[in-house]
């Protein structure tokens, strides 16, 4: 067995163990490479626990807040 073969098992595996214990599995194509995020996932986290934030965000750019928000996220 290849080191990359052995690789792939570990990653399984642990990709196993963090959905067993309530960690949520991501669909490929909603992730983001260049942000090397998923996009609803931030906009959702943000909404939710910093709301007067986010409506004050939402009034500086009423037009796709969600968009203009990923456009000014930090990169790399």
């Amino acid at each position: 067995m290849d080191n990359k073969s052995k690789e792939s098992i570990f990653q399984n595996d642990m990709i196993k163990h963090l959905v067993a214990n309530g960690w949520l599995l991501g669909k490929p194509e909603n992730y983001n490479r260049e942000l090397a995020l998923y996009p609803e996932d931030l906009l959702g986290f943000v909404q939710e626990t910093q709301d007067a934030q986010w409506q004050k965000f939402c009034a500086l750019y009423p037009n796709n807040p969600e968009e203009k928000f990923l456009e000014r996220s930090p990169r790399n």
